[in-house]
């Protein structure tokens, strides 16, 4: 079982913090940059920290491959990795200024009545030749809804590995040749207590009542409309 995948969920919680308060910050005020520029260092450092997590996990690293060249086909993933590199190591953040050749645009906005809103320059991604106008929150919530995809993915198909409730299941301690008695001692209870304890299922669920639920589960309903289920929820409804 994963021992720090919670810092995988804190580091996308910490992203979607950012971009929360982001969203609600006023266009014109400096605290939008900095909500801004916290949000792309957090959000970058998702698929840092999840490798880093999953390390040694068998077949992690072959499923990452695959999700890595989804990420770097995915211009808007590019982009944020550039913008990242730009703002932590450079200095520069784009965010609401406006260059000359976009300027007409942003002009014709204001006397039309339209409200103020954040604003980035970005690649046209139809174009590598030249630039569009972005409505900045709206682009960081696609890729942060990226992120919560793969991270997502990731939990879904590790989950005996990252989920202390689905790694105290039989059926992942046989696949790993270990008995309930193992179980009993990986929870730090002397394994002679199987002696007392109750039978079939029952002993597995007491178990996994002492471990806490997917603690993201809101971020994968929200951005994905799925979630992962309990091992003891009877519908094992998983909405992949």
């Amino acid at each position: 079982m994963s021992q720090s995948f919670q810092l995988v969920e804190e580091k996308l919680r910490e992203s979607a913090f950012f971009l929360d308060r982001f969203r609600d910050s006023d266009p014109l005020g400096g605290e939008a940059r900095f909500y801004f520029s916290a949000f792309v260092s957090a959000a970058r450092s998702v698929t840092f920290v999840l490798q880093k997590t999953m390390r040694g996990v068998s077949d992690f690293d072959e499923w990452y491959l695959s999700a890595q060249k989804r990420l770097k086909t995915d211009p808007l993933a590019r982009y944020f990795k550039d913008l990242r590199d730009e703002v932590v190591h450079k200095g520069p953040n784009p965010l609401n200024e406006v260059t000359v050749e976009h300027l007409d645009e942003v002009l014709r906005s204001q006397l039309c009545g339209y409200p103020q809103a954040h604003t980035i320059i970005m690649p046209d991604l139809t174009s590598a030749s030249s630039t569009v106008l972005a409505d900045a929150v709206r682009v960081s919530e696609n890729y942060l809804k990226s992120l919560v995809t793969v991270v997502y993915e990731c939990y879904s198909r590790f989950r005996c590995f990252v989920d202390p409730r689905w790694y105290f299941t039989p059926g992942h301690f046989a696949a790993m040749g270990k008995t309930f008695e193992d179980a009993l001692s990986e929870c730090g209870v002397p394994s002679s207590w199987a002696t007392y304890a109750p039978d079939n299922n029952v002993r597995w669920r007491i178990l996994r009542r002492q471990q806490p639920p997917c603690l993201i589960n809101d971020l994968f309903l929200e951005h994905l409309g799925k979630y992962i289920p309990d091992p003891d929820d009877e519908r094992q409804v998983d909405t992949d």
